[in-house]
């Protein structure tokens, strides 16, 4: 599982950096042997504690691929922050 999210978080990343030319725009991924973690800005988009992505079949745990989960919860994550004014 480790090697399927760190794929997302890369090709997710080049596709930040390509539009917006910002390489500190990074997502976090974190592991303590037992869980793992994908964060954004500090914001948790994703745990393997908590799996939030949508069955394919339930009689095989089987889910939607990590990266399109990351994508959808990333973009729901900035159109939180575009309704910040400062």
């Amino acid at each position: 599982m480790i090697k399927e999210i760190e794929q997302a978080v890369q090709s997710i990343e080049e596709d930040i950096f390509e539009q917006t030319d910002a390489y500190y725009f990074n997502l976090s991924v974190k592991s303590n042997g037992f869980c793992q973690k994908v964060d954004f800005l500090g914001i948790e988009l994703w745990s393997s504690e908590d799996d939030m992505r949508e069955y394919i079949d339930e009689d095989e745990e089987r889910y939607e691929p990590i990266e399109k989960f990351l994508r959808r919860e990333l973009m729901n994550q900035l159109k939180k922050l575009q309704l910040i004014n400062v």
